[in-house]
């Protein structure tokens, strides 16, 4: 079979069959033709006569993939529309990000309401504006792989002959539609669906340096498969050593002669058993597990890090107070057993950053690279020369993480990006050659705010995806800056964190855990969807309540009511007493009782919040990481 896939193509649905061709090239009769059952989901693959004459029902740019229906349908999703990003490897291959999908069922597929409730679902997992911002794929390079695993992988002959879709090539860890094309790829429809990666890529070519000379910055951030999801229903590390919100970001530097060089580092929740569930208070209630019970969870972590990468820099963010500083305690004493094995390959480093950048001393992060310099030098970066030499691999990567990896952590690593690019620039010749002349700000200032720019939209393009804003402190990435605008605009996004932490994330999470495979749709089961109470009525109600009797309170204690009480009661009766009476009773009906109730209403919601926010509904379970241990009372609990 050969080994390159197919760049466009055409579907032909008629009833519950979908037929799936390359556009027609040349005048060949027969054709490798894809047949997908929309009524149970089966696909073959098989060489038929081109049935192109006629007009498609959809033409396409890849499949990616298939997705079963509570009925035993299937629903086929499409890419219907993209644009090129970039272009990478030594042949420029086009890099897409996915602009629009469609999903084609069977006539009468959604009449069935569990069905219906499932392709809303997958819609919103593949739909740029919703779950699906920033989709990649290419037909030609691999964007689930670094250089150096794909440097790698190459010089395997097995792998190297792999259709390029195939599990042999594609990284699982990144492989985002990799349970949607599961089924076409047991029929050997490799062809037909490119595997596709979720989070952010952009290209800056052309960059300027030293002697005239040019060169290509690319960006790639892959967000882990195992263990997606949202900010606070996804949290800490599952039983196989899988993180939340884990990430590997790699920065590509290219040269139009060939050259190529990479730096990769990675970002992910704390490695421990801990939970951190929704609850409508703004700091929801942080549960960790009690000592020794993450240590197996952990091992698998730094072993498989250490598997992928090498040896590991573990750089902790988070406050050494609080809650933050009772993780950093658990996180510690897991390193340093861990790092009491021999060969551990792993330095773990606390660094209270809002403790030491408070005020926006940012500039002491440079404390923190002085600590973690001759890691980071050993470690180095991937070179490889024009005529294929493999001048230099990377030995081991930096690990970063605050409370969310997403704030304080893109700073960090816009830090080590920087540091990285220096270095790579030296290395290919691209820097000045005068003594000591290696920083980027000095030596190409204008270089240096596009490489801001681009790191500023990598950390929003991140947070988006897991906490539904853009990251927190962009502004001085994005101008090495902490201004008083930054400060606003990170005001804002708490906020909207909150509100869509608690009352929107529920149904994202579900629709990643979809299309990730993490929940399994079982034909003919019953569907864990239902209806959700929501809190707005008894907020609003409570709110107005509140305000009503501030209201009220304050044209009292100005003597407005009171006057119009004391005249209303000598008009009806004519006595002092009744007017006494009467503002008594005018306090407690328009002051006292709206505001007791309306307060009363807020604590019973507040107090009642975890039943009333936005829950996922089809993996609840794999968001209480710490169940067991709270059960039976071993577990530390903490505001």
């Amino acid at each position: 079979m050969a080994r390159f896939p197919y760049t466009t193509l055409r579907i032909f649905q008629e009833g519950a069959q979908a037929v799936v061709q390359p556009a027609p090239e040349g005048n060949a009769s027969t054709v490798e033709t894809l047949v997908v059952n929309l009524a149970n989901g089966k696909s073959t693959v098989t060489l038929s006569q081109s049935v192109m004459r006629g007009t498609p029902t959809v033409e396409c740019l890849g499949l990616l993939g298939v997705s079963k229906l509570t009925t035993g349908a299937a629903a086929l999703v499409v890419i219907t529309e993209a644009r090129q990003v970039a272009a990478l490897g030594p042949n420029a291959s086009a890099v897409y990000e996915l602009v629009k999908a469609q999903v084609l069922t069977e006539p009468g597929a959604d009449k069935n309401s569990a069905n219906r409730q499932l392709l809303s679902l997958l819609r919103d997992a593949v739909d740029p504006a919703r779950s699906g911002r920033g989709i990649y794929f290419s037909h030609f390079y691999d964007l689930t792989q670094s250089a150096q695993r794909i440097a790698d992988r190459d010089a395997d002959a097995a792998a190297a002959a792999a259709p390029l879709a195939s599990p042999l090539r594609a990284d699982a860890r990144f492989w985002y539609n990799r349970a949607l094309a599961a089924s076409l790829l047991d029929a050997g429809a490799h062809r037909f669906t490119p595997p596709a990666m979720l989070g952010f890529l952009r290209q800056l070519p052309g960059l300027h340096f030293a002697g005239g000379k040019s060169a290509t910055l690319t960006l790639i951030a892959r967000r882990g498969v195992d263990r997606a999801g949202t900010r606070q229903w996804r949290r800490g590390c599952d039983s196989k050593g899988n993180v939340a919100n884990f990430v590997e970001t790699e920065e590509l530097l290219t040269t139009p002669a060939g050259d190529l060089a990479s730096y990769v580092q990675v970002r992910g929740s704390i490695p421990l058993l801990w939970t951190q569930l929704p609850n409508i208070k703004y700091k929801p209630t942080t549960v960790i597990a009690a000592p020794g019970q993450s240590a197996a969870v952990f091992d698998a972590h730094m072993g498989s890090l250490k598997a992928a990468y090498g040896d590991v820099v573990a750089i902790n963010l988070i406050n050494h107070k609080g809650t933050e500083g009772k993780l950093q305690v658990a996180f510690q004493t897991e390193a340093e057993r861990y790092t009491r094995t021999p060969g551990a390959g792993l330095h773990y480093i606390a660094f209270d950053f809002h403790h030491e950048c408070s005020k926006g001393r940012y500039d002491r992060i440079e404390l923190l690279m002085q600590k973690i310099a001759p890691d980071v030098n050993r470690q180095a970066f991937f070179l490889r020369r024009a005529g294929g030499e493999i001048v230099q691999r990377q030995a081991g990567t930096v690990r970063t993480n605050c409370i969310d990896c997403l704030d304080r952590t893109n700073v960090m690593q816009g830090v080590l990006g920087r540091k990285a690019l220096e270095s790579m620039l030296a290395a290919l010749g691209l820097m000045p050659s005068t003594p000591g002349a290696h920083s980027l700000p000095s030596s190409f200032p204008g270089v240096e705010r596009e490489f801001k720019i681009l790191w500023a939209d990598h950390g929003d393009g991140v947070s988006t995806q897991y906490a539904g804003t853009g990251a927190m402190k962009s502004g001085f990435t994005r101008t090495g800056k902490r201004t008083f605008g930054g400060v606003i605009d990170d005001g804002v996004k708490a906020v909207t964190r909150y509100y869509l932490n608690n009352f929107q994330d529920g149904r994202k999470q579900d629709a990643i855990d979809l299309v990730s495979g993490a929940y399994q749709v079982v034909p003919g089961s019953k569907l864990p969807l239902r209806s959700q109470p929501s809190p707005f009525i008894p907020i609003i109600l409570a709110l107005a309540m509140v305000a009503f009797g501030a209201h009220q309170a304050g044209q009292f204690m100005s003597g407005g009511l009171a006057a119009g009480a004391v005249g209303a009661a000598n008009a009806a009766a004519g006595g002092v007493e009744a007017a006494t009476q009467s503002q008594l009773m005018l306090l407690l009906t328009r002051v006292v009782l709206p505001l007791v109730l309306g307060l009363g209403l807020l604590a019973f919601v507040v107090q009642n919040g975890k039943h009333l926010v936005n829950k996922p509904l089809l993996c609840p379970h794999l968001a209480v990481t710490v169940q067991a241990a709270k059960k039976s009372g071993k577990g530390g609990k903490q505001q």
